[in-house]
């Protein structure tokens, strides 16, 4: 009989959500328009923000997600009390971070807001990208650091539908090959501050030959991993093969749609090739609402 192989240890295991979040948390007023929600969210950078003061016992929270549906549905006017869908999934700052993974793997969210024991007071935000710092090896301080990027116009456009994806996306895409490890996957993230990485590839088709292939991995795909002990596996093994992908030269609005659609906070901009060129995010999308 062969012997019994030990069990894999969690790289989460003995980090709690205080050492992974981003301390204190970013608020708007209850009566804050999307307009100024946007404005918050470009100008730190974050995909959510706390509604203060709350009636509530805990925060509602307006994520970047519900700030894009509701422009799409003409309601400029609503405010941030009406944005935010519900309080926000939180746990104890004290609390393990394998507790916050199988939280957002639950509830499907990617921001987790820690609450302060002794006050319950919020303390900060865990995000996905800082699981995927630990993941990586890093420092979540230093993964969400903003870091220097090549300068991009401002868009001259200020309505969803008369902006293209090319007029605010991200140009150029981190990348993979199938076979590298999420551990690896997570050090790409961190290091680039990025949410998703296209895993590239040949596949062989037959007797057409071989073609280029491509497929993204997002790092809710890495928590959803981790939740499932899964953290050993390559990029191949869970990435989506038909992403979130709208043209370059497509209406920001419609890329906006298919954000909403398919629950996402970024698709990738494809050029006439019909090959990756760059990433629109919400952020890219609160650009334009914010100039509004």
């Amino acid at each position: 009989m062969s012997a019994q192989q030990p069990a894999m240890r969690s790289p989460l295991a003995g980090v709690t959500v205080r050492e992974a979040m981003r301390p204190g948390v970013i608020t708007c007023t209850p009566d804050a328009g999307p307009a100024t929600v946007a404005t918050i969210m470009v100008a730190n950078g974050i995909h959510v923000v706390i509604v203060a003061p709350s009636a509530h016992g805990t925060p509602l929270i307006v994520t970047d997600r519900e700030l894009v549906r509701a422009v799409l549905e003409g309601r400029e006017d609503a405010c941030a009390s009406d944005l935010a869908g519900e309080p926000a999934a939180a746990l104890t700052a004290d609390a393990g971070l394998e507790d916050a993974v199988a939280m957002m793997a639950a509830r499907y969210v990617t921001h987790i807001l820690a609450i302060e024991p002794s006050s319950g007071t919020p303390a900060g935000i865990v995000s996905s990208l800082d699981v995927v710092a630990i993941l990586a090896g890093w420092e979540p301080r230093l993964a969400r650091m903003l870091r220097p990027a090549p300068a991009r116009p401002s868009p001259s456009a200020r309505t969803l539908s008369k902006a293209t994806v090319s007029d605010v996306m991200h140009p150029g895409i981190a990348t993979c090959t199938p076979d590298v490890e999420l551990s690896a996957v997570a050090q790409i993230m961190a290091e680039h501050r990025v949410h998703c990485v296209a895993v590239a590839g040949i596949d062989a088709a037959g007797p057409g030959g071989q073609h280029f292939t491509w497929g993204l991995v997002e790092d809710m795909d890495l928590v959803l991993a981790l939740q499932r002990g899964a953290a050993g596996e390559s990029a191949g093994t869970i990435v989506a093969t038909a992403p979130a992908a709208i043209k370059q030269d497509e209406p920001l609005d419609r890329a906006a749609a298919l954000m909403v659609e398919r629950d996402r906070s970024h698709v990738v901009a494809v050029g006439s090739s019909g090959l990756p060129v760059g990433m629109v995010s919400t952020l890219d999308v609160a650009r334009i609402v914010a100039a509004t």
